[in-house]
């Protein structure tokens, strides 16, 4: 075989190979480009959600803040509330301690002063 001849069929078999194989490589190159922009289009969307879930969570927070600074200002209403009413049982407690030691002291005068009724003031008076 001479060269010529041998140079000829190997570009004989290069030309088939390439019409055989440039069509299916040149259809995967668009499928690929196809898949190139889907996962772009994706991306984009996955982004703009997350944009979306961002600035709702940022919302979110801003209304548990604002919840909690009221719930805050509310607690601290009751805790002055709980305060002033301790500071009236109290009140209640030491106006009837002073009934009872008015009551005993009345009740010594009405005795008399030689009388066995007449003591002195106890704690169990009250």
């Amino acid at each position: 075989m001479h060269s010529y001849c041998k140079a000829t069929k190997e570009k004989e078999a290069v030309g088939s190979v390439e019409r055989i194989l440039l069509p299916r490589l040149n259809g995967i190159d668009g499928k690929l480009k196809t898949i190139g922009a889907r996962i772009e289009a994706v991306n984009s969307r996955i982004d703009e959600m997350s944009r979306s879930v961002s600035a709702r969570v940022d919302t979110e927070n801003v209304r548990i803040d604002e919840m909690d600074m009221r719930k805050a200002v509310q607690f601290d209403g009751i805790r002055t509330e709980i305060r002033g009413l301790s500071e009236k049982v109290y009140l209640v407690r030491d106006v009837g301690i002073s009934k009872v030691e008015v009551a005993e002291l009345k009740r010594r005068r009405q005795a008399g002063p030689d009388s066995p009724r007449r003591g002195r003031l106890t704690p169990e008076a009250y």
